[in-house]
């Protein structure tokens, strides 16, 4: 482990601070009252800007005392092979290991994916998450994952534990039905069905209640699963950006998977 490069100097502890590079918050994890550091980065694109932002955030660590979460934008990479051009910039690589080390920090590896940002055919894993082992070992199910990046650059990353099914999901009005021509006639058969299954003025809920039911079945009768459907071409629209990845995309792929030739 690292020898600290850094003595402990006083410093005005608040809770949020702010600069254009980094952004630092005070936190605490309730059920575990565990106190943490969050540094969320947003890097500049030079070397010695780098060096500079490496000697904050090493500051920032050894001032306070918590554990750190550092994640990102670090506009730099570690390995040759986080880079589709397979160049490596060897003084910032060197800087950015010494840094990683001086902090003691541990990376989340990202799931199931090698890059993070994406522009033409150039593609680099630049967007991270490190933390403290002490932080890593109260919250082991952590992992980083990549959603889909849209039209940026970057890909949304998230540090996420396993997914936890909350049970009932409130009942959502959805604007397309106002658009077939059926709704209305339905709807009314419906709301007079939930009338005759809880007559009386002082029902009203139950009605409520069992005509959300009655409608999510008509939705899905009448449209489909649209939940299914949707999760289908996110699926479809993936598959072909990893793909691109690896290898280049056909023309008729590329109109399949907007953004992926970005």
């Amino acid at each position: 482990m690292a020898t600290p490069l850094h003595k402990k100097r006083p410093r005005n502890q608040s809770r949020v601070a702010a600069t254009p590079r980094y952004t630092r918050e005070g936190a605490t994890h309730i059920p575990y009252s565990f106190n943490c550091m969050i540094v969320g980065v947003y890097a500049a694109s030079s070397v010695k800007e780098h060096d500079d932002l490496w000697e904050e955030i090493t500051t920032l660590k050894f001032d306070f005392e918590l554990p750190p979460v550092v994640l990102g934008d670090f506009n730099e990479t570690l390995h040759a092979h986080e880079k589709s051009s397979g160049h490596l910039n060897l003084s910032g690589s060197t800087s950015f290991h010494k840094f990683i080390s001086n902090c003691e920090l541990v990376e989340f590896n990202l799931q199931g994916h090698r890059f993070t940002w994406f522009r033409g055919d150039s593609m680099n894993c630049i967007d991270r998450a490190f933390a403290s082992l002490d932080f890593q070992l109260q919250f082991p199910s952590l992992s980083l994952c990549r959603y889909p990046r849209g039209m940026s650059d970057h890909c949304q990353l998230l540090l996420q534990s396993p997914e936890v099914d909350w049970g009932w999901k409130p009942f959502r009005f959805i604007n397309c039905w106002l658009s077939h021509p059926s709704f209305l006639t339905d709807f009314e058969a419906l709301w007079s069905d939930s009338c005759k299954e809880f007559p009386g003025e002082f029902s009203l809920n139950k009605k409520l209640r069992i005509m959300g039911k009655k409608l999510r079945q008509w939705n899905k009768s009448i449209f489909g699963d649209q939940n299914i459907k949707l999760v289908d071409i996110q699926n479809s629209i993936t598959t072909l950006k990893n793909l691109s990845e690896v290898c280049p995309l056909f023309e008729t792929e590329k109109k399949k998977a907007p953004g992926a030739e970005l």
